[in-house]
């Protein structure tokens, strides 16, 4: 079920031809002969080595674009050989090779970001000299009343005194982030700890920056040409076929015709409009395309294909209806390409969102017969359709180049974004090779000559229908009819998260509740049936993905009330049977399964290293889970957009004149280590495949939060130690918690949509998390701000 790549259960794909070209046969003189026979033969020998190792039989290359957790083959019983993963090319072959475009190079779809990941081992142990629960912080905290005066302790003394800290509502609402809190907690002279939270989110917010920098300066171009020279093979073709068929119903010049045209509109997606380029001399506006650029992004459009192109760009502009689409010939629901946002207001990144949602358009696998009343497209047009698919498949696999290109683009929009696994170029491509040999060609296959049509289609689409994806990883259900007009290729995958699977697994009418309600509303998860008989689990819960890390102990009422169903407890143990055969290439698969396996750093942590207030259950099952949730929150979410911020002169902050050698951070070794190893593997997949070259800001910020992160453990680890921090230190902590303005927050809110309910999941504005710590021999109080995590 799981990806080959990824977890190392797959045989590796390796057909008859594939690979490297055969190398061109040495010229020796005569005296060489026998020593370049010797020498032959040694090789030959040595390769013959290397296959046995590594392979157990026969096997076959993995599509990369398939995804992480996939199962490719329909045989169940395919293994690799001495549990080398697919795509595993040790650390010398990493460092050995150019990771480019060029031919010459090393495929691009062999590498994933697991390769780089690498924590960092430490000895470190800590020496923490703490103090018993509980105390009296009036009388032992040395700045109680201090802070008392600023912050209104008065209803949570007492949970202060037997806990050592507490969570409290925001008191002051205009401080609505991260750093509008923080800044206003060093302008009142109150100690502050650097929450995990903070950390968290500031982790993601410039993993979130970061992409969007790749996106716009450096995929935009290679989207493009990618799209621009598959556009003039496709328009080639069709020239040719056009000139030699003349005016007549031919299937293989109406395919060709397709995917000049699917390729027309992409390109024409991506092209500026006139009121995107700025043409004002002496003005630059970062949002808009300049002249030269326009220029540059322009395409010839043939006369026969401007129509239909144009109708489909202007549908898909306009955002509206479902429709029939002008160029794929079924009906689209166009309101899938409303740009989002945080994507309008960048002329390259609106035309580049609309680009790949375009590119996310299926060809089918189905047409519309008995079988699938539901499918979009009746036979005729459907073979056109899936023939357009075979030419856009083989066109891209024959080209290495465009295909590294292509695989490189693709792997950071599924680490970043997230993916559905299924069915792409490279599996169409697989199943007509296996079925017709190397040489196959779409006009034999598909024209109307072929008297073996018909069977030939159907042995298509039973081989491509045979390809198997992890249901964790979105692949749609095979067995279920409804999901038939769904099923086909795509050149990019629809966007996924896990979440739709997770929660599928662990909601049902099979759920019943144990207990009989009084009132529906004391159970957020709970539904009664359409007779009213009884009541079952309708919905999920953010607590559903803390308990599949088995971590969670679940104390409080909240969670007990809402996993209080039959068969729940089992079908949480069944994921977690999925999830614990991960490693480290899984786990490093894409942003949503680093975000977990972070999480798991805040949740087992070993409570005698770390300071008395997280050593109580009540610190897990509320600061640390609270922490989980918000960042998985905060991992569906767009990107706060962040400015510089200078403190302005005759200001009252005074921050940056003195700092508080109070200033505490949350100590998580484990959590900061964490950081650091997932953000180093990232800047090096980016060098690896050269994607730095064209977006040194990309690199130049992940470095620079590396720097953070480093002076951020540093610091903790002097704490864990009972060292005091110095004014460098002091320094360091007021600027990465007061360095950035929020300009414009994105959207703190995201839902998921079920059968009968929908759940609403919300990280709006920030709590405080108020702590007790030893410095030296006094107790002092440090205060910071943590997610504000809600659901309804």
């Amino acid at each position: 079920m799981f990806l080959d790549k990824e977890r190392g259960k797959e045989e590796e794909i390796r057909k008859p031809g594939f690979g490297q070209e055969p190398e061109s046969a040495r010229i020796f003189s005569y005296k060489n002969i026998i020593i370049g026979a010797i020498v032959i033969i040694l090789v030959l020998i040595m390769v013959a080595i290397v296959i046995v190792v590594i392979f157990k039989g026969p096997a076959t290359t993995l599509p990369p674009e398939s995804g992480n957790i996939s199962q490719i083959t329909s045989s169940p019983t395919s293994t690799l050989a001495n549990g080398k993963l697919p795509g595993d090319l040790g650390n010398g072959r990493i460092n050995g090779f150019e990771f480019g475009t060029s031919t010459e190079n090393i495929k691009a779809e062999d590498l994933t970001f697991g390769h780089f990941y690498q924590k960092e081992e430490d000895d470190f142990k800590s020496t923490i000299e703490s103090f018993d629960l509980p105390i009296n912080i009036k009388v032992e905290a040395a700045n109680y009343y201090d802070v008392s005066r600023k912050i209104n302790l008065d209803a949570q003394v007492e949970n202060i005194n037997n806990k050592g800290f507490v969570i409290l509502d925001n008191q002051f609402p205009v401080q609505d982030d991260f750093f509008a809190m923080y800044r206003f907690l060093l302008a009142k002279e109150i100690p502050i700890v650097v929450t995990t939270d903070f950390l968290f989110y500031y982790y993601q917010n410039t993993l979130k920056q970061v992409f969007k920098e790749i996106e716009k300066n450096a995929f935009y171009e290679n989207v493009w040409d990618i799209n621009k020279r598959l556009f003039i093979i496709a328009l080639t073709r069709y020239k040719k076929r056009s000139s030699e068929v003349g005016l007549v119903n031919d299937p293989i010049l109406e395919a060709s015709r397709l995917e000049a045209a699917y390729l027309a509109v992409a390109l024409k997606l991506l092209a500026p409009t006139e009121e995107q380029i700025n043409r004002k001399a002496n003005f630059s506006d970062e949002s808009k395309f300049n002249p030269q650029e326009a220029d540059f992004f322009s395409f010839e459009m043939p006369d026969y294909l401007q129509e239909d192109v144009d109708k489909e760009v202007g549908l898909i502009r306009k955002a509206g209806d479902i429709t029939k689409s002008p160029v794929m010939l079924y009906e689209k629901d166009y309101k899938f390409f409303n740009v989002p946002d945080n994507y309008k207001n960048n002329a390259k990144l609106n035309n580049f969102y609309l680009t790949l949602k375009w590119l996310n358009s299926v060809f089918p696998l189905y047409y519309k017969s008995e079988s699938c009343l539901d499918c979009s497209l009746d036979h005729d047009d459907w073979l056109i359709n899936i023939a357009a698919a075979g030419y856009i498949a083989k066109d891209l696999f024959d080209n290495q180049d465009i295909k590294n290109q292509w695989a490189i683009i693709y792997k950071f929009i599924s680490f970043f974004s997230g993916l559905r696994q299924d069915l792409t170029y490279l599996h169409y491509h697989y199943a007509l090779l296996d079925l017709f040999g190397e040489s196959y060609a779409i006009e034999d296959i598909f024209s109307s000559q072929n008297i073996e049509r018909e069977e030939d289609l159907s042995l298509i689409q039973k081989k491509i229908a045979d390809f198997r994806f992890s249901a964790m990883e979105g692949s749609f259900n095979r067995n279920n009819e409804l999901f038939k007009p769904d099923i086909g290729m795509r050149i990019l995958q629809e966007s996924y998260w896990p979440n739709d699977y997770i929660f599928s697994q662990l909601t049902g009418i099979d759920m019943q509740s144990k207990e009989e309600l009084e009132n529906e509303n004391k159970n957020i998860t709970a539904c009664e049936d359409k007779m009213g008989h009884f009541t079952y689990r309708c919905l999920g819960f953010g607590l559903d993905i803390i308990n599949l890390l088995d971590s969670f102990t679940g104390g409080s009422d909240y969670f007990i009330n809402n996993t209080n169903y039959h068969n729940y407890h089992a079908r949480v143990n069944e994921l977690r049977e999925q999830i614990d055969k991960f490693n480290i290439y899984t786990w490093n698969n894409n942003i949503y399964w680093v975000t977990l396996d972070i999480i798991k750093s805040l949740l087992n942590y070993k409570r005698s290293s770390l300071p008395v207030f997280t050593r109580t259950d009540s610190w897990q099952q509320t600061k640390a889970v609270n922490t989980a949730l918000g960042a998985w929150v905060n991992l569906h979410l767009p990107e706060d957009s962040n400015v510089n911020y200078f403190e302005q002169k005759g200001s009252n902050l005074g921050m940056y004149s003195e700092c508080n050698p109070y200033n505490y951070i949350e100590p998580n070794i484990d959590f900061i280590q964490e950081l650091i190893a997932k953000n180093n593997m990232l800047i090096n997949m980016l060098a690896a495949l050269r994607v730095t070259e064209s977006t040194h800001a990309a690199s130049t910020e992940l470095k620079e939060l590396n720097n953070k992160l480093q002076t951020v453990l540093s610091i903790s680890k002097k704490e864990l130690s009972n060292e005091q921090i110095n004014n460098e230190d002091c320094k360091s902590i007021n600027d990465l918690i007061s360095h950035y303005l929020v300009e414009k927050k994105g959207d703190k809110t995201f839902t998921i949509n079920f059968a009968n309910k929908n759940l609403t999941e919300s990280i709006e504005g920030v709590k405080l998390l108020v702590v007790v710590y030893k410095y030296g021999d006094k107790k002092i109080m440090a205060v910071g701000p943590v997610f504000n995590y809600k659901e309804k």
